[in-house]
């Protein structure tokens, strides 16, 4: 229950704001409670994809795109995470969600999780968009971001994926043909 007074937090501070760039970094600040605590004493991954959720969220709804119409749902493709430092409990916390990259089918996006200035955690996401159950072009995505919020367009033809989103794509291939 407490993740849905969270979003709710998030959407209501999306739309009391002005519109922002789909691509711009999104910072959102938490606290880690006793409710967000499993068995052990840190903020367990099954919580730290949920925060990712809720700042994937923020961006789709500070760009105004979330209710837009031009996608009816966003679907996890795949999802990695590193802890560094554990995130314990009343602990304050910043994450920042970011779009890396994007190809023809896929958003991939980092979160990072501060303490302080200390880098404690980051997660990878590959996602898709879809409308009537087929695949929305994030370019078309990315061009309805520019006509909604001015945003300046990058040279979609011609970019490549982050080195980040490569690493990780390779290392998905290799798991998917040892398998």
């Amino acid at each position: 229950m407490n993740l849905f007074f969270r979003m709710l937090i998030i959407i209501f501070s999306a739309r009391k704001q002005d519109a922002v760039a789909l691509v711009d970094k999104r910072s959102d600040r938490f606290r880690v409670w006793l409710h967000d605590l499993g068995w052990r004493d840190h903020l367990p991954n099954y919580r730290v994809f949920s925060f990712m959720e809720l700042g994937r969220f923020g961006i789709w709804h500070s760009s105004r795109l979330a209710l837009s119409g031009r996608y009816g749902l966003r679907m996890i493709a795949a999802q990695d995470f590193i802890y560094l430092k554990p995130i314990r409990p009343f602990q304050a916390f910043t994450m920042t969600t970011e779009i890396l990259s994007c190809d023809e089918k896929y958003f991939y996006y980092q979160h990072q999780f501060f303490c302080g200035e200390k880098l404690v955690a980051i997660g990878l996401v590959k996602e898709i968009n879809l409308k009537s159950g087929k695949a929305v072009a994030p370019h078309s995505l990315l061009t309805a971001d520019a006509e909604l919020n001015g945003s300046v367009m990058v040279d979609l033809d011609n970019r490549v994926l982050h080195p980040v989103v490569e690493n990780w794509l390779a290392m998905q291939q290799a798991i998917k043909e040892n398998s």
